[in-house]
């Protein structure tokens, strides 16, 4: 049967917090051995304040890396042994502030033998580690406060999902998230016109026949992005019904779908790659200047009422 110690980083959280725990335990035995009835578990506050005279909960809180509501059934428990007590903030009558009292102080006095003692004790259990676990652990505390455990889980989950999203060309199978996927983008941003009614609702015979090209991008057995290439002229291509639905937004969809359909321009042996957009649409005019893409003078009028940006595109390896 395995342990959890077999399961190394997954179950980190839970050994740390058993090992926090049976510290405390052990720690709890000793106060009580030498009269101390008071948690173990107060003394870091009782530390703080006697160090840093009187302090907030929410203060407090911050300095002991505890939630607010765990530093405030502390202080209950303080409060109610008479080794702290509490006055409203001066400067905020809203805000309680709490300090330690005389008796509180004599605790501490009274404690730092046995306390010096438990301080000694560690050093050598960690000396025996053979590692600078107290460094390591200092290290690993500004890492996470840097960028939190949850942060990291969720940026290693946006590139799996990246690293997932593939590129295929169309299938008729998909021709309803096609239209689907771009009704749902000019919606959000604009209205449907009746122009990409008339494209969308036929894009066999309005792009592909005519020697067009659509992409889609598949995460996983969804279809979650789409793109175009309309062939203009013999000579000339669009860009064009660039979307991705929303819930997928923020994982590079559209980069991999403008880039797709750009290398396939490439092959085309075409002179002339622009786009159509709109000055609002800020993210995406930054994406298409990445890939290459300039802003250049319209001459010719636009099929689409929301359109008053126009780029070609520039190869930069030419």
């Amino acid at each position: 049967m395995k342990k959890l110690n077999d399961f190394n980083e997954l179950a980190l959280g839970s050994r740390l917090k058993r090992l926090s725990d049976q510290m405390f335990s052990d720690v709890d035995k000793l106060y009580k051995a030498n009269g101390v009835e008071l948690s173990s578990r107060c003394f870091s506050s009782l530390i703080l304040l006697n160090s840093n005279g009187a302090m907030g909960i929410t203060e407090l809180a911050q300095e002991l890396g505890q939630t607010h509501s765990a530093v405030s059934q502390l202080s209950k428990t303080m409060l109610k042994a008479e080794v702290i007590d509490h006055s409203k903030d001066p400067k905020d009558e809203r805000r309680r502030l709490l300090h330690i009292t005389n008796a509180g102080k004599q605790l501490l006095k009274n404690s730092k033998p046995l306390m010096d003692d438990i301080e000694m004790a560690l050093h050598e259990v960690i000396l025996e580690t053979q590692d600078n676990f107290m460094v390591a652990l200092r290290s690993l505390e500004q890492n996470l406060s840097q960028q939190s455990l949850q942060q990291r889980v969720q940026a290693r989950a946006q590139k799996r999902q990246q690293n997932s999203v593939e590129i295929i060309d169309y299938e008729p199978r998909y021709r309803d998230e096609f239209k689907h996927l771009n009704i749902e983008w000019l919606e959000k941003y604009f209205y449907v016109e009746e122009v990409d009614n008339h494209v969308l609702s036929d894009p066999e015979s309005n792009i592909l026949n005519p020697g067009g090209y659509i992409f889609f991008a598949r995460l996983n057995d969804d279809i979650v992005g789409t793109s175009a290439l309309i062939k203009k002229d013999e000579n000339t291509y669009e860009l064009s019904k660039m979307s991705v639905t929303g819930n997928h937004q923020g994982l590079g969809i559209g980069r991999k779908l403008a880039q797709r359909a750009i290398d396939h321009f490439a092959t085309l042996g075409a002179d002339k790659l622009y786009l159509e957009t709109n000055k609002r649409l800020t993210p995406a005019i930054q994406l298409y200047e990445s890939l290459g893409f300039e802003h250049a003078q319209q001459d010719f009028s636009s099929p689409y009422q929301r359109s008053d940006v126009y780029m070609v595109y520039r190869d930069r390896q030419a």
